[in-house]
């Protein structure tokens, strides 16, 4: 028997109609390039982003032309995140942070006739237009695009002088709903850039996901402060997510600085924000500088994209503000996982391992553990193998990729290392890439960096592996120690002395300034171990042997 029930398209076309029919009063304020407020509601936003959608049809480009934006989180991004897919085009989100190269190769991989980007972007951007085939318009936001227009081999148009092009439209017609939305490129950390093409379903099927009260738990009564780029993972889906539940959105422009976004907390007073445990490290550190005490009306903040340090969760539960790890990927439209805690949590200790694990697979999507030789491994907390999910919102294939090795009876590899338990808690040890395994055993990088990062006076650590004739592999730390901070491998050493394996610690030390990191905020271990290939000057200390050697110079 098949059911009685409607089989109306999710997607962003009905997205759009109700946030201009039932959530139109909602506002949206953004940055400008000049720091300039802009505030609109829905309801204006639906119908810019019409206007959008109805010049892009007038000027000839038709259903499936994939439109490429080189953006910071504005409004005008938003609105092509809206009005491009919504009218049955596909919004191609380029990472502004990657090299021209890249850019340039996903710019092609994807086919891009259109880009619309801000103009600070637009002479990067001009020195690899000419190596994209199907290029035909160029949209400019901001006032500094004139004198870079004309080494652009094409038409260049001014945004707004677009947008007067087309009439505003509010009657969204519907889309398949299996038909592509938005494509995003994985980082390319481990190869070339791979694309990821969501579904208009895929993409409202997680905006869901997101305001059920185990995720983020958005509402209409709620300001959210995203401090998370547009182009990086479908802006973790945190935009649709706000206009489906009525969400007030506040947009932080193109910079990211701590002192720009505590004067937007303090000024709009948003209640829910998220981004990259960097950021809000950066902006705990203003607040110290400056003597703040509070962050406006904050009340919670999703942080993902890295290990978050426990002190850190500890530091903004000071602040009355509690920070919950999310875990996910481009490749699972983000937030898969959510270190919510559940109410039959009582005790102390077991709020601190809720609080620690990445998160608690949300509902819809299933995870596993798989050992490297592909049989599945129990939930129990214990087995460590890799993490593989599957779910709606879950890619099944790379874009233009016939290498299906990613999969392994149709759950997605995700390359991370770690446990699941009977409550569905994530824990990871490890990325496969960057695991250490010394003598046979595992050593987890994550859980030792996490140690590391403890001392009072280490900021920011990376741990990688290099080779050892006996052990095959051994830990080596780079530790970017506090200003105005001292501490010695030795003393690092000690203080590890209790809390990991006495075989975990490492022999191998190195100082430096900064760790790399990718141009998400992640650090950069593939960039760390071709410097570390380059002969970084370690500090070695006294090994479990017994033996030492005197101290190196510093990395720089």
């Amino acid at each position: 028997m098949k059911s009685t029930m409607q089989a109306n398209q999710l997607g962003l076309a009905l997205l759009l109609r109700h946030a201009c029919r039932v959530n139109g009063r909602s506002r949206i304020v953004s940055v400008t390039a000049d720091g300039l407020r802009v505030e609109q509601t829905f309801a204006e936003l639906a119908q810019r982003a019409g206007r959008l959608a109805h010049a892009l049809e007038e000027r000839g480009f038709p259903a499936g032309t994939v439109v490429g934006t080189l953006a910071g989180a504005s409004r005008e991004h938003l609105e092509a995140y809206l009005g491009v897919p919504a009218s049955g085009r596909i919004l191609h989100t380029i990472n502004v942070r990657l090299h021209a190269d890249q850019q340039a190769y996903i710019a092609e991989h994807a086919n891009d006739e259109v880009v619309i980007l801000d103009s600070q972007n637009l002479e990067g951007f001009a020195s690899f237009a000419h190596r994209l085939p199907k290029l035909r318009l160029v949209v400019t936001v901001g006032s500094r695009a004139a004198s870079v227009a004309p080494q652009v081999p094409c038409e260049t148009i001014d945004y707004e002088m677009l947008l007067a092009e087309g009439a505003p439209r509010i009657d969204w017609p519907d889309i398949d709903e299996n038909e592509a939305a938005i494509i995003c490129f994985t980082g390319g950390t481990t190869g070339l850039p791979k694309g990821v093409a969501y579904s208009h379903r895929s993409i409202w099927l997680q905006a869901m996901s997101i305001c059920t009260a185990n995720s983020v738990g958005l509402s209409s009564n709620d300001c959210l402060l995203p401090a998370v780029p547009l182009y990086h993972v479908n802006g973790w889906g945190l935009p649709f997510a706000a206009l489906m539940a009525g969400c007030d959105l506040i947009l932080p422009g193109a910079s990211m600085h701590p002192s720009a976004l505590i004067a937007l907390i303090e000024a709009e007073s948003p209640t829910i924000a998220a981004g990259v445990p960097t950021i809000w490290s950066d902006v705990l550190s203003e607040m110290r500088a400056r003597g703040l005490s509070r962050l406006g009306r904050l009340k919670s903040v999703s942080c993902g994209g890295a290990q978050v340090p426990h002190r850190l969760i500890d530091d903004y539960a000071a602040l009355g503000i509690g920070m919950v790890q999310a875990w996910g990927m481009t490749e699972t439209s983000s937030m898969s996982a959510i270190a919510q805690t559940p109410a039959w949590v009582s005790s102390a200790d077991d709020r601190h391992r809720c609080a620690s694990a990445q998160g608690r697979v949300v509902c819809g999507l299933e995870v596993r553990v798989s050992d490297l030789d592909g049989a599945t491994l129990p939930t129990d907390g214990v087995a460590v193998g890799e993490i593989q999910i599957r779910g709606p919102w879950v890619t099944q294939s790379y874009l233009d990729v016939e290498d299906q090795n990613h999969l392994q009876d149709g759950w997605l590899r995700t390359g991370d290392l770690g446990t699941v338990d009977s409550d569905g808690f994530i824990r990871l040890t490890d990325r496969l890439k960057d695991a250490i395994k010394s003598g046979g055993e595992w050593i987890p990088s994550l859980a030792l960096e996490s140690a590391i990062r403890s001392h009072p006076s280490v900021l920011d650590v990376a741990v990688i592996a290099v080779p050892d004739e006996r052990w095959q592999e051994r830990p080596a730390a780079i530790v970017v120690l506090k200003p105005d901070e001292t501490a010695s491998a030795p003393a690092l050493r000690a203080h590890l002395l209790g809390k990991v394996a006495k075989w975990w610690i490492p022999e191998h030390w190195a100082f430096t300034d900064a760790i790399p990191r990718t141009s998400v905020g992640k650090i950069d271990k593939k960039r760390i171990r071709e410097i570390a290939g380059a002969s970084i000057p370690w500090t070695l200390t006294a090994n479990q042997e017994g033996a030492s050697t005197s101290a190196a110079p510093s990395m720089r």
